[in-house]
């Protein structure tokens, strides 16, 4: 069956279920009753191909219900997800409202700023490459946000198709919209500081890629009111909604960090368990003078991974419990598609901020190098497994560990070359099953 129909489906069965049994779901003064009792209901009527989904609306609800998502975006989320129309989703959400489980204070307040000159300038920076059909909607998304200061750098890695048009056609007489295009293709790295340098003139930056949106338009002034409050932290991030393109899924992905993180303890435990990396740089407003400080001129790759760990070297990090927008996941994703030299250069730039970490910043130098090596580690072993193509590679990534991080070396060599014949084993198992099967 259809899966777009089977979604309108569990949207219709969903309305349903709150019209029919709203008396019932109206008494519940906790939110884990009233999920419990939903859940029950959904799973007693929804198919298979329908229960991940409903699963994933019941975490949005909960999400709802905590606060943790404002209406606007659990709007976006049942009309996006299920197909909804704007008034179904509306009615839906007033119900929800109305349960005793509702709790009118947890609905995120809106944060307005002043239209003035000495409201702070954020410049938020788009890099795109041939994704005219994802570069409308976040940049949309930019221009619906609230806060009343905003320059939009979009810089155009020399598309092929119609990115230059869209530009051109839609956002030339956009006074808040400035739009750069390369004579030849030079990579979002290079990119994000070719722009922060011609333009990057704000008090706040925020690095978007071409296929990300944000959804929340109180986001950025939650954001900045946030930086105001806590001069401490070098940047400010939040939760998103995970898309996977493929199977038509919208997921929760929750950071679960406090409020403000310790900066050396995020960067000692950065992507350990209890310590992610937020997706991207999508939600992630950065203080421009934390960017200076922490030498962002002399980054030959402005990439989020680098972004985030030297941020870490100056400032504490900062997190706001709220989804704000959309990273999507699908087959072009860059994470899926890395070179050799690409990862080469990401580890070196590494490299540089374990020395710039021990040496100007006085972080502990054992702790450090433990940093490094398992940084290394996770870093070359997820180039192998989802990009790497030929022994080449294989061996360029042994041969550099060997140089510049030998304590992992032989670890590295040997849960590589498992992995490969594992995976070689496998192919070998699937090939034979195949041959039978057409045999027979």
């Amino acid at each position: 069956m259809d899966l777009e129909y089977e979604l309108k489906q569990a949207g219709v069965m969903i309305n349903n279920c709150f019209y029919t049994h709203f008396s019932e779901m109206s008494e519940m003064d906790n939110s884990t009753d009233l999920e419990g009792f939903l859940m029950g209901k959904l799973i007693s009527n929804g198919t298979s191909s329908q229960m991940h989904y409903l699963e994933n609306f019941n975490r949005v609800l909960s999400a709802l219900l905590k606060g943790k998502l404002s209406a606007e975006v659990f709007q976006f989320y049942v009309e996006a997800q299920f197909f909804m129309e704007r008034k179904d989703a509306q009615q839906l959400l007033n119900q929800i409202t109305h349960l005793n489980a509702f709790n009118e204070g947890s609905l995120n307040q809106r944060i307005t700023f002043p239209d003035t000159d000495k409201t702070p300038k954020v410049n938020v920076i788009i890099t795109t490459y041939n994704r005219e059909r994802y570069l409308e909607q976040v940049i949309d998304s930019i221009l619906q946000q609230d806060y009343p200061n905003i320059e939009l750098i979009v810089i155009d890695d020399n598309s092929k198709d119609g990115t230059h048009t869209l530009m051109k056609r839609k956002y030339a007489d956009a006074s808040n919209v400035i739009y750069m295009r390369n004579d030849k293709n030079e990579g979002p790295g290079t990119n994000r500081l070719k722009a922060f340098v011609t333009h990057g003139d704000g008090e706040y930056i925020l690095f978007l890629d071409d296929d990300d949106y944000l959804v929340d338009t109180n986001y950025i002034s939650r954001a900045v009111a946030f930086h105001e409050k806590n001069p401490q932290v070098s940047f400010v991030a939040a939760n998103v909604f995970m898309e996977k393109t493929g199977a038509c899924e919208l997921a929760l992905s929750d950071l679960k960090l406090s409020n403000v993180v310790k900066k050396y303890d995020y960067f000692i435990n950065f992507e350990k368990q209890g310590y992610p990396k937020p997706a991207s740089t999508l939600t992630t407003v950065f203080k421009r003078k934390a960017l200076i400080e922490m030498d962002i001129f002399n980054m030959k790759m402005v990439n989020d991974s680098a972004i985030y760990l030297r941020s870490l070297l100056v400032g504490d990090a900062g997190f706001i419990d709220t989804t704000a927008g959309v990273y999507r996941i699908h087959g072009n994703n860059i994470t899926f598609n890395l070179k050799s030299d690409f990862i080469i250069e990401n580890l070196r730039e590494k490299l540089m901020i374990k020395n710039m970490a021990v040496n100007r910043f006085n972080y502990d130098a054992k702790a450090v190098e433990a940093w490094f090596g398992s940084s290394v580690y996770v870093t070359i072993m997820y180039y192998l497994k989802y990009s790497a193509k030929n022994k080449s590679d294989y061996n360029a990534m042994l041969n550099w560990t060997k140089e510049n991080c030998p304590t992992i070396y032989n670890k590295l060599k040997y849960d590589a070359m498992k992995f490969f014949v594992m995976r070689g084993l496998s192919r070998l198992r699937k090939f034979g099953r195949s041959t039978i099967v057409q045999k027979s």
